[in-house]
């Protein structure tokens, strides 16, 4: 007897049945010559079903970002997910007072030791999914004072998303496919 599986999506579901269908059409036009008996086929199609909600992935399996074509983006972490396995950042765009954003995607802005109030959020309701690559490099910023030199230290992404502010803001550079490869927090006094 020989048992053939297959594990097909439910939108090939019709096209699993016409295969057995026709397996099992050709196994009884052949009969065995010793016995004068027809073989036993079996065919088994099972559908895969898939969660709806499912976060949206690429054919690789990567999670896809939605900051391809940025270089930098500016704001802070609303939380961190998984999917499949890689760190999804849901990020709240901020805006740098004085830069145009097309700027701030294309060349990202200095972060340094400052009192003022350089960055706001104008739309706390979009938020964007950015995947992390593996490696990411965090870079913690934290100022004392404004006459003293800031201190710096690497950091975590973990680390990353628990920031309060002011320290929250977060500058991240990302790859062409829209992934963060570092990130640096705003060291506001």
């Amino acid at each position: 007897m020989t048992i053939i599986a297959f594990r097909l999506p439910p939108h090939r579901g019709a096209a699993a049945l016409c295969l057995s269908m026709t397996v099992a059409l050709l196994s009884g036009c052949a009969g065995d010559a010793s016995t004068g008996q027809d073989p036993a086929v079996t065919v088994k199609a099972t559908s895969a079903v898939t969660a709806s909600g499912a976060p949206t992935t690429s054919r690789s399996g990567a999670p896809k970002s939605d900051d391809v074509g940025r270089t930098f983006d500016l704001g802070t972490i609303v939380k961190v997910v998984q999917d499949g396995g890689i760190p999804v950042i849901v990020f709240d765009r901020w805006t740098a007072r004085g830069v145009k954003d097309s700027k701030l995607a294309a060349k990202g802005i200095p972060m340094g030791v400052h009192s003022d109030a350089r960055y706001e959020n104008q739309n706390s309701k979009t938020t964007f999914r950015i995947p992390v690559v593996e490696g990411a490099i965090f870079n913690y910023s934290h100022c004392v004072a404004i006459d003293q030199p800031v201190q710096q230290r690497s950091s975590t992404l973990d680390e990353f998303a628990q920031l309060k502010s002011p320290e929250n803001v977060i500058l991240l550079t990302l790859d062409p496919k829209g992934q963060v490869t570092k990130a640096q927090n705003d060291p506001a006094c």
